[in-house]
């Protein structure tokens, strides 16, 4: 990929530093036309859910818009983020908001499956001890029913976008609003039972029964390291 972007930039500094007005017009669509295709291959490639429920002149029109404005990023890989990024930013495709979610779907998998990740010891999950949801791992609330591949049904779906070490690659997993709840208020102050107690207290729910049913799931999620010891 490198390669490939160090060729296209040489090619566009031949373009511009040509005497010759019709041949820098000429030189500079193909200039163009490799830009887009370029973008055309990332993007097809990284959302691959995404493409599935949009017409090619519908993403070709996107892309080219999104060539007008400048990547925040030196990373091929990353060019993904900023085009999802846009794309919602503009309201491209706000008749249809489930496809900002696929576009999330799509980009998160990328985004931990190209981390580097440190892996700790495993030691047993105690509710005394403090967590951090690990970098290995996302919450997600989304709007519409992804999980299932029912993607135009508005439907509250929780889940962790996770990378599953064991089986060296990154997994969905749909939660219940406790859990989701509860991994999205732990910090370094208060270790995850001080946590739950809160969370039960503001929706009226039995502590001891919670901490009970919940012990199981939360103690599988820490053994595949969605969350960690601090």
């Amino acid at each position: 990929m490198a390669d490939l972007e160090r060729d296209i930039q040489e090619d566009f500094i031949n373009i511009v530093t040509k005497d010759n007005k019709k041949e820098i017009s000429s030189k500079y669509k193909v200039y163009q036309k490799l830009v887009y295709y370029r973008y055309e291959e990332i993007i097809k490639n990284s959302f691959l859910e995404f493409k599935k429920y949009i017409s090619e002149k519908e993403l070709e029109n996107s892309i080219k818009k999104f060539l007008k404005e400048p990547c925040t990023t030196e990373f091929v890989w990353q060019i993904a983020n900023d085009y999802r990024k846009f794309v919602k930013k503009n309201r491209l495709f706000h008749d249809r908001k489930y496809l900002y979610e696929l576009l999330y779907f799509d980009w998160i998998e990328i985004e931990l499956a190209m981390q580097e990740y440190k892996i700790e010891e495993l030691k047993e999950f105690h509710y005394e001890n403090i967590y951090k949801l690990s970098n290995s791992a996302r919450l997600k609330k989304f709007n519409y029913d992804i999980l299932n591949a029912n993607i135009e049904k508005k439907e509250e779906n929780f889940a962790i976008i996770y990378y599953d070490f064991k089986d060296d690659e990154v997994k969905y997993r749909q939660i219940n609003p406790v859990i989701f709840y509860l991994l999205r208020k732990i910090d370094k102050t208060k270790n995850i039972q001080s946590h739950l107690l809160e969370l039960c207290f503001e929706n009226d729910i039995e502590f001891q029964e919670a901490k009970d049913v919940l012990f199981e799931p939360l103690n599988e999620l820490f053994h595949n390291r969605i969350f960690e010891s601090r």
